[in-house]
């Protein structure tokens, strides 16, 4: 089982270019040499990071040599470093020329992002582990057409969201043969979630399982299924909770896994150790091919801004106790985790502590 940890271009970098203002943040870019160093320092194997598609092409069928450039030095220091490279192709982000075409509602955009992946693996191929062609399909459509948090910023607009759907869907297999051809092992981040409900409310639970759409039948076609894993989401009659439930995760089942993200936001060092020490024991059962922490570095989160915290880095680029102590407690989990918290409320991502 491989140890990573993973970051976002939009999210960490401290430059986009893309459909979203910049956020400086953790300001990746400027000190990513540092970055990977303590990746190394806290003995992770696998670093999960990201190419910004809006970078690479600011305009629609020219490419940008200067990013280029840049992408080829930064992937080429992380795996000199020693580190395998779990290259995220489209992280809820898009060049801004997108949208006069139509969006991902549009077919042109499949053959354009088709040729985007085409010139990662071309320029990158041998850098790349694995390449995760997109991140969480039905998360990214939700946002941008139904919550109204991302380009084009579509509110409960169902129809647009149906058709980006299955425009992402067939993007992502195309994709997938694509990377095939270069002998490039790919996937895409499919967003694991389970519903609970009391047992006079199952047919409420029914409905959410049903009616939410997913890619976890796509997810089992991949090289690997990648899975980004948080909580489990109880539904009642007019409300929902969300649970830490790690267990969860030996529900799924599928021939070869990674879990691609999981983690929890809070400073709390306690709960942080009691969390990834009932992870690791489900780890144990499942032998995923790879773990990968979210994130690495402290970063921006859709529609929080920067108050939760996920990091093994924190904001002065120094080891959480957490990090100090990951590679030891995944690979031998304490015979006590200690007590941590089930119910999180609606809203999972806010720091508990």
């Amino acid at each position: 089982m491989r140890i990573g940890a993973a970051i976002s271009p939009y999210q960490h970098f401290g430059i986009c270019g893309c459909d979203l203002p910049d956020e400086i943040g953790a300001r990746h870019i400027q000190f990513f040499e540092k970055d990977i160093l303590l990746a190394k320092k806290i003995g992770l194997d696998s670093f999960r990071t990201g190419i910004e598609w809006a970078l690479l092409e600011p305009v629609r069928g020219k490419y940008n040599a200067t990013w280029l450039n840049f992408f080829e030095k930064y992937l080429d220091y992380i795996k000199s470093a020693g580190l395998e490279i779990w290259l995220t192709a489209h992280h809820f982000t898009n060049p801004r020329w997108i949208w006069k075409e139509g969006g991902w509602e549009s077919k042109n955009i499949i053959k354009s992002y088709l040729n985007y992946i085409d010139l990662i693996l071309k320029n990158f191929k041998k850098y790349i582990k694995f390449l995760l062609i997109f991140n969480e399909p039905e998360i990214y459509v939700y946002l941008a057409y139904l919550k109204g948090d991302l380009p084009p910023y579509g509110f409960f607009a169902y129809k647009h969201a149906a058709r980006a759907f299955g425009n992402i869907r067939e993007a992502i297999l195309a994709a997938r043969d694509l990377a095939k051809s270069y002998g490039v092992p790919a996937s895409f981040t499919h967003p694991y979630r389970k519903y609970r409900a009391k047992p006079h409310l199952k047919p409420l639970k029914w409905v959410f399982t049903k009616l939410s759409p997913s890619t976890l039948d796509l997810a089992k076609e991949m090289d690997v299924a990648a899975i980004n894993f948080y909580v489990v989401t109880e539904v009642s009659l007019g409300d929902f909770r969300s649970l830490l439930e790690p267990e969860a995760l030996l529900e799924l089942k599928a021939p070869r896994i990674a879990v691609t993200e999981y983690g929890i936001a809070t400073r709390n060092e306690r709960i942080r150790s009691a969390y990834l020490c009932e992870m690791a024991r489900v780890f144990r059962k499942i032998e995923p091919v790879a773990v990968i922490w979210w994130s690495f570095l402290h970063g921006y989160e859709w529609g929080l801004g920067y108050k939760p915290f996920f990091a093994l880095i924190d904001e002065n680029r120094r080891p959480t106790p957490l990090a100090l102590s990951m590679r030891q407690i995944l690979e031998a989990p304490p015979p006590e985790c200690g007590p941590l918290p089930r119910d999180l409320g609606i809203e999972w991502r806010m720091a508990l502590d």
